[in-house]
């Protein structure tokens, strides 16, 4: 079952997403940008990110797209996006930056994220291993002319 989770704004895919700490009664709900090229789970500016009752466990550095390195604090942390909850390090970044999912926060869903232009939308894992092994298979393919 597919349920629409976000929009794309110039381009980029976005969700709706609650996040909260050691209490789900201090969730706030956010919306935040897809960034297949942040190889973390989170990234919410310190801001955003004290509120929440986020578990702190410490610091990590960050080389970023353009050479710099980026010193962070990290907090453990859940997501709740729909009905799936993901527990992950949220990286607590500056106070200017806004809040990006990444590649992390993607290999722990259980779901497929798919963007079309009509929105994004999670689709239950199992659900896309069954369409691509049938177009593997051919058998979900028309026929072709030569058929």
């Amino acid at each position: 079952m597919a349920a629409k989770i976000g929009y794309l704004d110039n381009g980029h895919p976005h969700l709706k997403i609650r996040v909260y700490g050691i209490t789900a009664d201090l969730a706030q709900e956010f919306e935040a940008m897809v960034d297949t090229g942040f190889s973390g789970f989170l990234a919410l500016p310190i801001h955003q990110a004290l509120p929440l009752a986020l578990v702190w466990h410490g610091t990590s550095q960050f080389n970023l797209a353009n050479g710099a390195k980026n010193t962070v604090m990290l907090a453990f942390g859940t997501v709740k996006v729909g009905d799936e909850l993901v527990n992950g390090t949220i990286v607590i970044d500056s106070p200017e930056s806004t809040p990006l999912l990444g590649m992390e926060f993607l290999r722990q869903c259980d779901n497929a994220l798919i963007v079309s232009k009509n929105g994004v939308l999670f689709v239950d894992e199992a659900a896309v291993e069954q369409a691509t092994t049938r177009v593997k298979d051919n058998t979900n393919l028309p026929p072709t002319a030569s058929s």
